[in-house]
């Protein structure tokens, strides 16, 4: 399906994403862990701490088990300090091995509850998601006091892994994908090569569901938040267009570029990334960026997320 508006002539004329990730996200950990309201939260720890390969696995995983992907990396972060902690898979002093540090034993049964044939428990692709799989059993995410002492007993571990969790959360940044001038806006419009639009309960013959960057070809184009690149190729238009899900169902959409995108399906981008660089690609009459936020498929206006300028 082409999402991607036809945009215009190059001159022509805090937020939704941010509370989802940043004040809802801390609201959910806090609430299911029932941290006090009035605990300190450290100051941020970047997410570029987390192996790129490491961050993929627990968002999938997260997203499998309906958890938290920032309390599983808690976890991780905890046990292995994503598995650096952990390289040689040695066992500690009470026999636990892995990125995640179980037993063999309930590492069996939480490879079975996660549906893994010929579980490795030194490798991170079957640890990590056999420990959402047990948490998940265990009582999350209705109870992830319950289900993080039943991880690991000691009393101070469900708020030793909340602490990175919440950390995680607000460690999230967004920034612009580029800099340059806003040619067209989000929302209804009079330029007709521009698609109809169901929105919020109202039709429109014409609707941009995004925002047009000008911007000299070749400039580069950047990721506006960490997540996984679940797009990148040309759309039914011939547009190059890399897509970015940050959360489930919280995508960010890049088009125009020039071919190849710098980015590829699979991979884990950073804030900043460089995705790719500004082209005309597809139904273009001048190089602009053309970038969208989408929610459960329902495009948001990008202004209500990026940061203000200046």
């Amino acid at each position: 399906m082409n999402r991607l508006g036809c945009g215009c002539l190059v001159g022509c004329a805090g937020p939704l994403i941010a509370f989802i990730i940043l004040c809802g996200g801390v609201g959910i950990l806090a609430g299911s862990c029932a941290i006090a309201a009035e605990q300190v939260v450290p100051a941020p720890a970047s997410i570029s701490g987390i192996p790129p390969a490491y961050l993929v696995l627990y968002e999938q995983a997260a997203q499998r088990f309906g958890l938290q992907w920032q309390i599983l990396a808690g976890v991780g972060q905890v046990e292995t300090d994503h598995g650096h902690l952990d390289a040689d898979c040695s066992p500690n002093y009470a026999g636990a091995r892995g990125p995640m540090q179980f037993l063999p034993s309930t590492f069996a049964e939480a490879a079975r509850l996660a549906g893994i044939a010929s579980p490795n428990i030194c490798d991170p692709a079957d640890a990590i998601p056999a420990a959402a799989a047990l948490l998940a059993h265990d009582g999350a995410p209705a109870n992830w006091h319950a289900a993080l002492l039943a991880y690991n007993p000691n009393p101070a571990y469900p708020d030793e892994v909340m602490t990175w969790a919440n950390r995680y959360v607000m460690a999230v940044e967004v920034v612009w994908p580029l800099d340059g001038s806003i040619t067209q806006g989000f929302g209804p419009t009079s330029v007709t090569l521009e698609p109809p639009l169901m929105y919020e309960g109202k039709s429109y013959p014409h609707f941009h569901p995004g925002i047009d960057i000008a911007s000299p070809i070749g400039t580069p184009v950047r990721a506006m938040a960490a997540g996984k690149v679940v797009f990148a190729g040309r759309d039914t238009s011939g547009a190059v267009v890399v897509e970015i899900e940050h959360l489930p169902n919280v995508v960010s959409l890049y088009g125009h570029l020039q071919d190849p995108p710098a980015a590829k399906v699979g991979d884990a981008v950073v804030t900043g990334q460089v995705l790719g660089d500004v082209g005309v690609t597809g139904v273009t009459t001048g190089p602009h960026l053309h970038f969208a936020i989408y929610e459960a498929g329902v495009p948001v206006d990008p202004l209500t997320v990026l940061p203000p300028k200046g």
